[in-house]
């Protein structure tokens, strides 16, 4: 509790500071580099390890957002169904943003999936495990009637990948710096009731995907560089 008062306070304090430093120092600049232009749909791969990109069966994949406010939030947006041989789906949600100040900030699942009627049984701070290093992730446990669906996301803010109160400190850093901060966030789930197989199988698909894609395009899915 002592812990979590001292943090508040701490934020509370930068946040302060942040609206002062934004009148001195207003933005000017994005973080992202003008010349690392990139195309999600290009970046990631339709077949790799175990999966292929499935167009046969539709599965719905949540995005409760309407279309006019996925614009504004998002200048790119990949959604994309996996199976692998054994006929196992992971549904794939990848959005990314130039701009994470404030309102344009992303929409994080454990918001988005109750507007969008489920119930959120579960959420777990995690590590997950790659040859490049963890990433810190959250595990959802959702469902809608008989559709249970297991969430794995993180989200990427600036160069690093943040959870919960570390994202306004990483907003605040670049908002004092005079930059703007762009953002991803990667999102996998299953239809599966089985939360453990579900996890399991979403972090192979992941250390899959990102042993298939080039250590700049894997820096900016998640954070990380080559070890």
């Amino acid at each position: 509790m002592m812990r979590s008062n001292r943090m508040a306070l701490l934020i509370a304090a930068l946040m302060i500071a942040a609206s002062i430093g934004a009148v001195v120092a207003r933005p000017v600049m994005n973080a992202a580099n003008p010349e690392s232009t990139f195309l999600l749909e290009a970046m990631i791969p339709k077949h790799f390890g175990d999966w292929r990109e499935e167009q046969e069966r539709i599965v719905h994949i949540i995005n409760p957002q309407d279309q006019t406010l996925l614009a504004k939030l998002y200048s790119q947006l990949v959604t994309r169904t996996y199976v692998n041989a054994d006929g196992y789906r992971i549904m794939l949600s990848v959005a990314y943003g130039s701009d994470q100040r404030g309102s344009l900030g992303a929409h994080e699942p454990e918001l988005c999936y109750p507007s969008s009627g489920f119930i959120l049984h579960r959420r777990e701070a995690m590590q997950l495990a790659t040859q490049y290093g963890e990433i810190p992730v959250r595990r959802l446990f959702t469902s809608k009637g008989q559709r249970v669906e297991p969430v794995t996301y993180w989200l990427r803010i600036g160069d690093r990948v943040v959870r919960g109160w570390q994202r306004r400190l990483v907003e605040l850093r670049y908002t004092l710096s005079g930059r703007v901060p762009d953002g991803l966030l990667f999102r996998v789930s299953s239809i599966d009731p089985d939360q453990a197989r579900a996890n399991k199988l979403q972090d192979q698909f992941v250390n899959q995907l990102l042993q298939s894609v080039s250590s700049t395009d894997r820096k900016r899915l998640s954070g990380l560089g080559d070890t």
